[in-house]
């Protein structure tokens, strides 16, 4: 074998691993920068169910000097609303507690989907990279 093939098979070589690390590289940034921007996009989501779930509480229908008459006034119509506000409260927090449940499956599986990707690009990276190592030292 001669020096100048020798030479030329080595600088193929690396050139073929440079190719096939920037590839992986540039896949691993990519799904870095795409993993970042879902996770902006759930946090925003997520304060957006939070947001939303703080105003359909709203303010008390009545001043609190108005509820301490009413309870004086019909003490069982009083217990009855506090216990109807209970239970819509618990409802309210149950209905953003699956609200944030299914942001962050949506999230989970965007993520997936990305990463799915980011393999296969990577495994074609590695496939390619041993072909070219195939074809340079069966010269």
């Amino acid at each position: 074998m001669q020096t100048s093939s020798l030479r030329e098979k080595i600088l193929d070589a690396v050139s073929a691993y440079a190719q096939a690390n920037e590839r992986v590289i540039g896949e691993l940034v990519e799904l870095g920068s795409s993993t970042a921007r879902e996770g902006i996009k759930t946090y925003v989501e997520l304060q957006a169910a939070a947001i939303e779930a703080a105003r359909e509480l709203g303010l008390p229908a009545a001043p609190p000097a108005d509820l301490i008459d009413e309870a004086r006034r019909d003490p069982m119509a009083w217990y009855r609303k506090g216990l109807q506000a209970v239970a819509d409260g618990t409802q309210r927090a149950t209905k953003l507690v699956e609200t944030n449940a299914q942001i962050i499956a949506r999230n989970a599986e965007r993520f997936q989907a990305s990463a799915e990707r980011t393999v296969k690009e990577i495994e074609g990276a590695g496939s390619t990279y041993v072909n070219r190592m195939r074809e340079i030292y069966s010269r």
